[in-house]
């Protein structure tokens, strides 16, 4: 069979790319390799049951082999599955139009209509409309410390823009009343459109490459092993057709062993990630109910840090999660698999998958036999005090993400990754990802601790002890400082490493050129590893990049 495209992987931004290149007229085939299993299988753990046990589903979810330049292991996740990213963690803002004009070209304008049209897929519900008690009290309390509603958006998604301010964006939910996840990226792709071909449990694991006439290399076959029956097909390229690379952190990996071929030195540098800060634990206040819908609060609170008013702002955002402790317990446990093991065991746990399914089983088994012992001490002791007996245990949380002010990059010829979290200036020693997270949670410490209350004396000590999650101003120094050598996170969005206008073109000269890696001639990039990491989170960028490349291949 004659592809006009081979589409690797099938995440944000190939949903983009495709849903794009569907609408227009061109009848050309796509076969599209995906690693992970179809979304018809996956759909119950990733869209229609509980959305947070994803993070303990390892055929879905699976960790990189990332650590700091110091060996400080980092816990950084990628989706394995159809639909991506998207199918694990759907939240929804662009980054400004000013941002992706300078980073990938096109004027302004241009960015703000595709959005448009890519917006209008999702079809979203205005984010304003019904909105949960929690959500209500956050907006409320976020109003009080300073924040206000921004009202930059497109077809109900927010659009992040660029100005000073402490801003909310409100996103459409994520969920049903139910809790359940009705929609992802996947459904913005017809995939029973008669031009895709569509292959799961493939891995893409070569590209084989001949010289052309013009000097340039040409990707003529793709080795993919079947993960099922571990069988390996070998699929050769047609004159006319082109690969379009949408693998996320594979990307680079597949084209690194080529870039002294390609005169691309620059392929598998500038990466990152956010650097992630889980924050306190509280209880809802008195008459503030949370639903299966607030599971993830669809609101970020996003601030500026800057070390002078000439430079650069660092964006801050802040995401709120809430609900039943039986629900939550799937992401606190992500979370605390962090805060809880050592780093000699997180290094082994990292490049081995089978025991990071084993530590994070356990890890999620420890925090709910504990989590059952005060639940029964709360029910005895408002028993005994009158209140009613409210049986299950009910939270709501925030986590701090920022960019960090170093990138990293891909450790040639190893699976390893080099992320270069708080990381100090070289010629002043000054750490700057340090006094970020410093300055920002204790200026807004007092926000935080109005989301609910905070846990018996007890409870918090024991989380102190463990954790070192702050709930005084006083307390935040030793947590970033005890954060930044034993616990780092990130918020699995890994972004870089084959960046517009050093290894792939522009397309300002010829349409047919954008994404395509420089020195190749069939060979495109269309996920986030063609962009410095966005400033908020990236999903819907991707998403974008993907579209943006289909807009000008047709």
């Amino acid at each position: 069979m004659e592809f006009k495209y081979i589409v690797v992987g099938s995440g944000n931004g190939a949903c983009g790319f495709l849903s794009r290149y569907l609408d227009s007229q061109a009848q050309g085939k796509v076969l599209v390799l995906e690693e992970g299993e179809d979304f018809f299988y996956s759909s119950d753990i990733a869209h229609q049951l509980n959305w947070l046990k994803s993070f303990a589903e390892g055929k879905i979810f699976k960790l990189h082999n990332t650590q700091t330049p110091n060996s400080i292991p980092i816990i950084s996740g990628r989706a394995c599955t159809m639909g991506g990213g998207g199918s694990i963690n759907y939240t929804m803002i662009h980054e400004s139009s000013e941002w992706l004009s300078t980073h990938v070209g096109q004027p302004v304008g241009y960015w703000q209509d595709l959005k448009q049209k890519l917006n209008y897929r999702f079809d979203r519900d205005d984010p304003g409309e019904d909105l949960s008690p929690i959500t209500q009290h956050v907006l409320k309390i976020a109003k009080k410390a300073g924040f206000q509603e921004s009202d930059d958006e497109l077809e109900n998604i927010p659009n992040h823009p660029e100005q000073d301010e402490k801003l909310l964006h409100l996103f459409p939910s994520l969920f049903n009343p139910f809790g359940q996840r009705t929609h992802s990226g996947v459904s913005i792709v017809n995939w029973f459109d008669d031009r895709i071909v569509l292959k799961t449990q493939c891995q893409v694991q070569k590209l084989d490459f001949e010289t052309t006439d013009t000097g340039e290399l040409r990707c003529s076959a793709v080795h993919v092993k079947n993960l099922v029956d571990e069988t390996s097909e070998y699929v050769s390229l047609k004159e006319g057709c082109k690969v379009i690379l949408c693998a996320g952190a594979a990307t680079p990996r597949l084209l690194l062993p080529y870039s002294e071929e390609m005169g691309q030195g620059e392929i598998g540098h500038h990466v990152s990630d956010h650097i992630l800060l889980p924050l306190g634990l509280y209880i809802p206040k008195e008459g503030i109910d949370t639903t299966p819908k607030d599971n993830y609060v669809p609101v970020f609170a996003t601030t500026l840090w800057r070390d002078d008013p000439d430079s650069e702002a660092t964006v801050c955002t802040f995401d709120f999660f809430a609900g039943e402790f039986d629900r939550l317990i799937f992401l606190v446990s992500h979370l605390f698999l962090a805060l809880l093991l050592p780093n000699w065991l997180k290094r082994k746990v990292i490049k081995y998958p089978n025991l990071f399914t084993f530590t994070k089983n356990a890890v999620r088994i420890l925090i709910q036999i504990v989590a059952f012992f005060i639940n029964r001490v709360r029910i005895v002791w408002n028993g005994l005090i009158g209140k009613p007996r409210q049986q299950e245990l009910e939270l709501v949380t925030a986590i701090l993400k920022f960019k960090p002010r170093s990138a990293g990059y891909y450790v040639k010829d190893s699976s390893r990754i080099t992320l270069d979290f708080f990381a100090p200036d070289p010629n002043t020693s000054f750490n700057q990802d340090k006094e970020v997270a410093k300055t920002v949670i204790k200026d807004h410490i007092d926000f935080l601790n109005e989301l609910g209350y905070q846990p018996h004396w007890f409870v918090k000590c024991l989380l102190r002890c463990l954790t070192r999650i702050p709930y005084t101003k006083g307390q935040v120094d030793n947590y970033v400082e005890t954060y930044s050598r034993k616990f780092l996170l990130t918020e699995q969005h890994l972004a870089g490493g084959c960046l517009y206008g050093s290894v792939l073109d522009k397309g300002l000269d010829n349409p047919e050129d954008t994404g395509k890696v420089f020195g190749t001639h069939n060979v495109h990039v269309a996920d986030l590893s063609s962009v410095p990491l966005p400033r908020v989170s990236p999903q819907m960028t991707a998403y974008l990049l993907g579209f943006h490349v289909a807009q000008q291949l047709s």
